[in-house]
């Protein structure tokens, strides 16, 4: 199921379901709101750094296929 699909069942859902539930899903999505903006921002500066250093290695293609890295494991510690 899409997220169109999943937005429609909600939209027809809303009006049945009690309080308490609503009020759990609603702190769910503040909740997910909340750690989604400030998650990259509560970060340590370190850790940014790294993660813009590791999206620069994608753009600038210098990755390894999983494939490729434990083949290369394999052959390193001559394993089948």
């Amino acid at each position: 199921m899409g997220a169109l699909e999943l937005r429609e069942k909600w939209k027809k859902s809303i009006t049945k379901v009690d309080e308490r539930f609503l009020r759990m899903i609603d702190a769910l999505y503040e909740s997910y709101n909340k750690n989604e903006l400030n998650d990259y921002n509560d970060l340590p500066e370190t850790a940014k750094k790294l993660i813009n250093q590791g999206l620069e290695d994608i753009h600038e293609g210098r990755v390894h296929s999983h494939k490729d890295v434990m083949a290369e494991f394999r052959k390193k510690y001559n394993l089948a």
